[in-house]
């Protein structure tokens, strides 16, 4: 489990490093919305690695202990990881919605991306706390 935490870890800072790039270029749509899909990517990629491939080659999944497991950081940890996520997929529709010309939503994608910043820095911070 070393190796994948390390891993999704790696992935993990590199999506942070990818969102801080994606919010100084946040008036650029050409620049910004590769970094932030990217940075999407890369936390995709650091779930599967910490989940799915875990299960895979048999070890057991951080999440697995959360009901039993009396650390609570790892259950905050969940709940901002599982919030970033979210956001995420508000930011992906909203920012489509925007390309397009629904200008309007601009405000909304301003104040989930504000819930999403907190959220994912949350998640990170977390990460290294269990």
């Amino acid at each position: 489990m070393e190796t994948l935490s390390i891993i999704s870890t790696t992935l993990a800072t590199f999506a942070m490093l990818l969102i801080v790039a994606g919010l100084i270029f946040a008036r650029n749509k050409k620049k910004h919305i590769p970094l932030m899909m990217a940075a999407f990517a890369c936390d995709i990629a650091g779930l599967i690695v910490i989940e799915v491939v875990a299960r895979i080659i048999g070890e057991t999944s951080p999440v697995d202990s959360l009901a039993t497991d009396p650390d609570v950081m790892k259950s905050v940890h969940a709940a901002f990881a599982t919030a970033s996520l979210i956001c995420y997929g508000f930011q992906i529709n909203s920012g489509r919605k925007i390309v397009a010309g629904e200008r309007t939503r601009l405000p909304t994608h301003k104040l989930v991306a504000k819930i999403f910043i907190l959220t994912r820095l949350g998640a990170y911070v977390t990460m290294f706390l269990f």
